[in-house]
């Protein structure tokens, strides 16, 4: 018995050991291209505004042709973290011309984000997992684009997360995680279910990421980016699908009755909370795909970060009941199609 019990909760710690792993290196990752991309000052404004535009569309178009990959062969995941590294790596060399400094950061930014993010979804079946896991990234993003840490210390913790990473799955025989059967019949059902999830992260895209200026506020958003990411997903896990999603709609419509900083805060904060919902709720649907759920999900966003800088916004009240109705819906079709030997409640 007591043998038993030590092996339960020695693999209950490596279990955990991976997603603070993993956690660290997604806060290191972001911060490393940020750092990187807002020390690049040997180009004009132009070719500036080029490297970030072809930094995202690598980092967050790609993310789903490499999970798709990834999860056809995953033996490849800890090859695809260590890619990442050396990519990162290679963007730390003096002299980079823009195109080939975009190409390094955004392929490693990409692979780790397919491989990591499909650890997370395979190993961990709660919604709070992916929500811890993806918050540290804002952080990290926001502290090495205002110049707070250096690149180098931002590698640094690369190196030490994805050698520590590599160690621990090498090391160990993690379990995979369970995958839900789908009854014949249901694959058309689940796609639609999928499509109003990702149509509601495109639509949040649009939304809060706050908008107030200065050097005051440079770390206020992303800190209520990375709670309302962790919070949404143990709200979940601690109350259920459907509280959960009407306590963000309460949020919102408290949020949509003041104004100013408070009001920003609170929509970023309830928006932000969706975020480890849709993620879960879509590996669900195809939970043999979960490098691919994880890509099509980031490259949901790529919409709102080009035309957002156009000036071309959603209303909040608009975004705010859209965003929820989408879920709603999302959910009731989910619970319905579901395998009935396999019933999961969102």
């Amino acid at each position: 018995m007591k043998a038993r019990t030590f092996a339960a909760v020695y693999q209950s710690f490596l279990r955990n050991s991976l997603l603070v792993l993993l956690t660290i290196l997604h806060f290191s990752v972001d911060g490393l291209c940020g750092a990187a991309l807002a020390t690049y000052d040997q180009a004009s404004y132009l070719d500036i505004l080029r490297l970030f535009a072809l930094y995202n569309i690598l980092a967050f178009g790609g993310q789903s042709v490499a999970g798709i990959v990834l999860d056809l062969r995953p033996r490849w995941l800890s090859g695809a973290l260590a890619l990442a590294v050396l990519a990162l790596s290679a963007s730390m060399l003096p002299g980079l011309d823009w195109p080939i400094l975009a190409f390094c950061l955004g392929t490693g930014n990409c692979l780790f984000h397919a491989a990591g993010g499909s650890l997370v979804l395979r190993h961990y079946s709660s919604y709070a997992a992916p929500g811890f896991f993806v918050s540290s990234g804002a952080l990290g993003l926001a502290l090495g684009l205002n110049g707070f840490v250096p690149p180098a210390t931002f590698l640094a913790l690369c190196a030490a997360g994805a050698a520590a990473i590599l160690v621990l799955l090498r090391r160990n025989n993690l379990p995979a995680g369970s995958a839900l059967s789908l009854a014949p019949g249901r694959i058309l059902p689940l796609l639609g279910c999928l499509l109003l999830l990702l149509a509601c992260v495109t639509l949040r895209g649009f939304g809060g990421t706050g908008g107030t200026e200065g050097m005051a506020f440079c770390l206020l958003f992303p800190c209520v980016f990375a709670l309302g990411k962790a919070l949404g997903g143990l709200c979940c896990d601690r109350f259920g699908y459907e509280r959960t999603l009407l306590g963000i709609f309460f949020l919102c419509f408290l949020a949509l009755q003041i104004h100013g900083l408070l009001s920003a805060l609170l929509l970023t904060l309830a928006l932000n909370m969706t975020m480890p919902i849709t993620l879960r709720l879509a590996h669900w649907c195809f939970p043999a795909y979960p490098g691919l759920i994880f890509g099509l999900a980031a490259g949901c966003l790529l919409p709102g970060a080009f035309l957002v800088g156009l000036n071309l916004t959603v209303p909040p009240h608009v975004l705010v009941v859209t965003v929820f109705l989408l879920l709603f819906a999302a959910g009731c079709l989910y619970q319905h199609c579901v395998a009935d030997g396999h019933k999961r409640r969102p």
